[in-house]
């Protein structure tokens, strides 16, 4: 008979010594696992340690696919006025989208204080800060690493579309044109380019970020479109693995799951096989790699396509029966 392992919780401090020197860059490290248990899909870097006015650090910036940013305070033992504090006015100064107050215990008051935040938020889409308070402990299985284990103690009621609709309309470029204007590199700028314009040419959608064009298809969602790839004017090319699993949908595509869709990936863009919302290196867009990621990306479309008609076939024949 094989053995069971214990599972063993254990207070933060007691994994990690140090909450600034060891916990604050793990998390920054492993935002992904935060954005699970709170429902975004944050990128799984972030930056840590970051200065600000007056000689003071925020925790932890992060942002979403869609350069959607969200300020986030940790800290060990109960929850204190001075994060959440500090937090709301770093997100204010920065014009965040969100707050996520990472603590092992929050305090009652400040639950109420994070639903009367939400409540204003959802009347004020584009002035208001949702917040999120996240309870944290350490986890392990044996004696296996470590790993953080998160459960949302108070999240807003409505974190919908509208409040990213707000920051892209505040940020994103006026036209096509203003959006070239952000490239330095003249063969980025050229190999973006023919991109868009043999993307267009296939009949597929594309809309423009902050600093981004997404390059979109149809595909099994609520509005029946997907994103394929979100290409930056810095060069780097941004993978959403995670959505091709349906994190943001919640319906796979089970061909873009398979490990042999993923190597192939890998050895495209030089990922490690364990990045969900994956990005390359800054310039990786050059002229000479614009037909393989144009072949790369007209296969996750493809997917997509077979994905939708496996999802309506039987919603036609249910109509037939009728």
């Amino acid at each position: 008979m094989s053995a069971m392992a214990r599972l063993e919780f254990r207070r933060l401090s007691e994994a990690w010594r140090g909450e600034a020197t060891d916990f604050t860059p793990l998390l920054g490290e492993q935002l992904d696992a935060l954005g699970d248990a709170i429902g975004v899909d944050l990128a799984t870097v972030g930056e840590w340690e970051v200065a600000t006015a007056g000689g003071r650090r925020i925790d932890i910036v992060a942002s979403d696919a869609n350069g959607v940013e969200f300020v986030i305070e940790n800290q060990y033992g109960k929850a204190d006025h001075d994060h959440l504090t500090r937090g709301l006015a770093y997100a204010v100064a920065r014009r965040a989208r969100g707050l996520v107050v990472v603590a092992e215990e929050h305090r009652d008051e400040f639950r109420a204080v994070a639903e009367y935040l939400n409540e204003m938020a959802e009347l004020d889409a584009e002035r208001g800060i949702p917040v999120w308070l996240v309870e944290a402990k350490a986890v392990r299985i044996g004696d296996s690493p470590w790993a953080p284990l998160f459960s949302v103690a108070v999240e807003p009621n409505q974190f919908t579309a509208t409040v990213e609709q707000v920051r892209q309309r505040d940020r994103s470029p006026a036209s096509i044109e203003a959006f070239w204007e952000q490239f330095s590199s003249d063969d980025t700028l050229a190999a973006t380019k023919d991109l868009v314009a043999a993307w267009k040419a296939d009949g597929h959608r594309w809309r423009l970020g902050p600093t981004h064009v997404v390059l979109m298809a149809e595909g099994p969602s609520a509005n029946g479109f997907r994103t394929v790839v979100a290409i930056y004017s810095d060069g780097h090319v941004m993978v959403p693995f995670h959505s091709y699993a349906g994190v943001n949908s919640g319906i796979p595509v089970e061909s873009l799951t398979e490990p042999a869709f993923r190597h192939e990936a890998d050895a495209l863009f030089g990922f490690n096989g364990t990045e969900r919302l994956a990005s390359t290196e800054t310039g990786w867009v050059t002229t000479d790699r614009v037909e393989p990621l144009l072949r790369f990306c007209r296969t996750v479309a493809s997917a997509y396509r077979s994905a939708l008609d496996d999802v309506e076939a039987p919603l036609s024949a249910s109509a037939r029966e009728l």
